[in-house]
């Protein structure tokens, strides 16, 4: 029976290197059984459904390679079910967000060859920070679920895991160039070294550089990449691979509607002023409509390529005032509104064979990232002129909370622009800076009790340092920054206060530590019909807080950054409730999360599996900076994120046929939302975290490969979510809500032709309404993209390995909106819609040796 089963190509599935299915090293052997023969799983060019007991999707290299050149994978894997991206740009490089089953990307764990690449403060993901997609041999998609070893505090809604290209055993090298609209220009350059020296080692290193002006309004995204991994095999299935990356990126903001911007410009009989549950806001543009937002040229929504600063370039002691708020197109400046960044990692993993039953994996990695988000924001150099009016107001126009710290509570103001007075309003570059070091380490032990049963015991350990700075430096003529980085370093142009201080407007140091200790068994029984998996990882979280300023209430972006004395501080009745600076204020979270996984097999090519995983997520650092647990205390504590998911579904694999029917159901509890909370004694109230108790999610995702004949693959799937709140929530009626940004029905499918030496692939995808409000007043009409890819193989004149590629992203050039930065209602925020990228055209050619 056995040795049946073990032919059949459903049941191969289960048992192939499971690297194709796991994260880490850990999690890539416990599945490792290598079966002589084996004809692999089934796939559709590039698309697997693997035999596990949790629900997951895998897209390989076939499929990757096909996508735009230099897009994100998390755009590709938008093609399987639950799974909605909405990207900034066709080319990959502004970002976007990503939505699964519901839970939005800092509720998701990534992961690059084991290591976590979510925000270690916000647990924000990065799709524009990810390798590139040539270097990608798969990445899989965990529904709502983790591996028992995922090195992580925030999973609440699932994983996505990429895994970088093994070296190839030859010598070889392969560079691709494309062009494309908006006069996009990438290359990319790899060597493969092959086996070389006396022990067959092998590497590659790798290169790109991508650059390509805005879609709309002025701006370039620069990017360019270094990548490298060496690959020592140790005899059997044991090796050690040490590997590097590096990302830098250049790249601005698009400026994107409000809806009060739509409404102006299309009127409020299309954009209605009020909305409710009944009758919501619907945004559905026409095309002429669409065309007519996209078009306008004011500064309401579209960024200017330079200004004229009056405070830039004043003869010394000028003596008059210089009103940098008398020219409105400062605010709007595409070169402020930029978010650049260096991020880079070294990665290790390896596997040793103790004995014969006793496995040891290590993996582990540094990571490194510095980012910026931008910005610009007007200082008085008179005490006196510091209203603490918002910027956004007309009266003043200044920094919010600015109040006396200028003047470092030894002067009544200060020099800020260097022409020997201390009259003026100046314009400065005021970004927020982080800087982040992190080292992670996974050690994990498997021992083979027999060839049906084996435990295994995984301990996690990860630290990051979280540096956040808002150092404040002068501006050029035209409003452009001397450094993106601004004065993060101690530049030249570093603004200073009356006593010489760096003007900042936040100073804090957090660590994030996770200790994480999983085990797990995994059996096999009646014929190897019936495989279990049982685990259980516990982690141990801890956030080490400094704050170096004076904590705002319900503000967690800006602190109260000043040289006055305590007493001095206190004499302002406004900033005498601010929260002392601090050090050392620990957040600790724990949890047990058990998880089972049964997969059974009816027969060769028919099985059943059922899963049930319990997920967790720590309040994120800035959550925790809006509070100082002293003077401002809110009288309930944020507990953590957990969610209870269940899956339960078919599969039918087949030489022709793949096939998955899934249902499953999420219970998410103690939910947090930002909103009103009361303080300690009833002293007032503030804006910060709160739990907002329940919601529950369920849906059904159905997909189906076909390979009718040799050359042509069919797939297409469906998938339907109902996530709903089940309480109201920050003094809104959100009880019976459905959660924003998701889509309750989306669809689509991809064809593909492939007949020497031409092949040529369609797909479309279908993502349908979404609220763009908590309390559901407001719709984002949904849409459908297709995109284009065709390849010629120049193997007729004798290139075997040289082909020439077109895409075509968004073929039909569908009007739409894609992000969306959602409210609690139409009228409690600003809800903003990002134009989605008209129809792009690429072309490639690529040389392989």
């Amino acid at each position: 029976m056995r040795s049946k089963l073990l032919t059949s190509v459903a049941f191969a599935a289960v048992m192939l290197p499971a690297s194709a299915y796991a994260q880490s090293t850990g999690s890539t052997d416990v599945e490792e059984i290598v079966v002589t023969g084996s004809v692999g799983p089934a796939d559709t060019n590039g698309i697997q459904l693997p035999e596990t007991p949790k629900a997951k999707a895998v897209i390989t290299q076939e499929l990757i390679e096909r996508r735009t050149p230099g897009q994100t994978v998390f755009d590709t894997i938008n093609l399987i079910p639950s799974v909605s991206f909405t990207n900034a740009d066709a080319y990959g490089a502004s970002g976007g967000n990503i939505r699964i089953r519901g839970f939005d990307g800092a509720r998701i764990s990534a992961t690059f060859d084991g290591l976590p690449t979510n925000d270690s403060g916000n647990y924000a993901l990065y799709p524009s920070q990810v390798l590139d997609a040539e270097l990608i041999e798969q990445v899989n998609v965990n529904f709502g679920a983790t591996d028992v070893d995922s090195p992580t505090a925030s999973a609440a809604g699932g994983t996505v895991n990429y895994r970088s290209l093994m070296p190839k055993d030859e010598l070889g090298a392969a560079a691709a160039y494309s062009h494309g609209t908006n006069d996009m220009n990438r290359a990319f350059g790899v060597i493969h070294t092959g086996e070389v020296g006396p022990w067959g080692t092998k590497a590659w290193v790798a290169a790109s550089t991508q650059s390509y002006d805005q879609f709309r309004g002025p701006g370039k995204i620069k990017r360019w990449q270094l990548n490298g991994k060496i690959y020592q095999p140790l005899g059997g299935n044991d090796f050690i691979s040490v590997a590097g990356h590096y990302n830098r990126a250049r790249n601005s903001f698009y400026n994107n509607p409000s809806l009060a911007n739509i409404r102006t410009i299309v009127g409020t009989s299309v954009i209605p002023t009020t909305g409710t549950v009944a009758n919501p806001i619907v945004v559905d543009l026409t095309d002429a409509q669409w065309d007519a937002v996209f078009n306008d040229q004011s500064t309401a929504f579209r960024s200017v390529p330079s200004c004229v600063l009056p405070s830039a370039n004043v003869p010394a002691g000028n003596g008059t005032v210089q009103d940098d708020r008398t020219n409105a197109l400062c605010g709007s400046l595409a070169t402020t509104a930029i978010n650049p960044s260096n991020t880079g990692n070294a990665r290790f993993n390896s596997r040793f064979s103790l004995s014969d039953k006793l496995t040891l994996t290590i993996d582990g990695g540094y990571q490194y990232t510095k980012a910026t988000g931008g910005g610009s924001t007007v200082l008085s150099e008179r005490n006196a002129g510091a209203f603490g009016i918002a910027p956004s107001s007309q009266t003043s126009g200044l920094i919010n909370y600015q109040y006396n710290r200028v003047g470092a509570g030894i002067a009544a103001g200060a020099d800020l622009n260097g022409d020997g007075d201390a009259v003026d309003y100046v314009r400065l570059y005021t970004p927020s800076i982080t800087r982040t070091a992190r080292l992670t380490a996974i050690v994990g032990l498997r021992y083979d009790i027999s060839d049906e049963h084996l435990v295994r015991l995984a301990y996690t350990w990860d630290r990051a340092r979280h540096r956040q700075t808002g150092e404040a430096s002068n501006l050029q003529g035209t409003g452009q920054p001397f450094n993106p980085f601004g004065a993060v370093y101690g530049e030249d142009y570093e603004v200073t206060d009356a006593a010489g201080n760096v003007l900042m407007k936040r100073n804090r140091l957090s660590y994030a530590i996770l200790h994480q200790i999983s085990g797990e068994y995994r059996g096999k029984f009646f014929d190897e019909a019936l495989n279990v998996a049982i685990g259980v990882r516990a982690p141990f979280f801890r956030r080490n807080l400094n704050n170096y300023c004076y904590t705002i209430p319900s503000n967690s972006s800006e602190a109260y950054c000043t040289g006055e004395t305590a007493a001095q501080v206190a004499a302002n009745a406004t900033t005498a409730t601010y929260g002392a600076p601090y050090q050392n204020r620990i957040k600790s979270y724990k949890a047990v999360l058990p998880n089972i996984g049964l997969t059974y097999h009816f027969a060769p090519k028919v099985s059943a599996f059922a899963s049930y995983s319990k997920g967790f997520s720590a309040p994120r650092t800035e959550n925790l900076y809006g509070f100082d647990d002293v003077k401002i205390n809110p009288s309930i504590d944020v507990l953590p994120e957990k969610t209870d998911s269940y899956d339960l579904g078919l599969r039918y694999t087949s030489g022709m046929i793949q096939a998955q029917l899934a249902g499953w159901y999420i219970k998410y509890n103690n939910r947090i939302i930002t909103t009103i909370i009361e303080l300690e004694g009833g002293a007032g109230n503030i804006n910060a975290d709160r739990n907002v108790g329940e919601v529950q999610t369920k849906g059904v995702d159905f997909s189906l490969g076909v390979q009718p004949v040799r050359g042509v693959s069919l797939y297409g799937f469906v998938s339907y979510t109902d996530s709903e709140l089940k309480e109201n929530a920050g003094g809104l009626l959100t009880a019976g809500k459905f959660v924003v940004e998701t889509p309750e029905w989306q669809f689509g499918g991809r064809a593909q032709l492939s007949f020497d030496p031409v092949s040529v692939g369609v797909q479309a995808k279908h993502t349908g309404d979404r609220f763009v409000t908590d309390v559901n007043d407001i719709v984002s009409k949904g849409y459908t993209v297709v995109d284009l890819d065709a390849r010629l193989s120049l193997s007729f004149a004798g290139l075997r390995k040289t082909y020439l590629q077109v895409n075509v992203s968004n073929l039909l050039n569908e009007k739409y909106f894609g992000n969306l930065t959602t409210a609690g209602s139409v009228t409690s925020g600003t809800p903003r819609f990002t134009f989605g990228a008209p129809r792009t055209v690429i072309g490639s050619i690529r040389f392989e040796f």
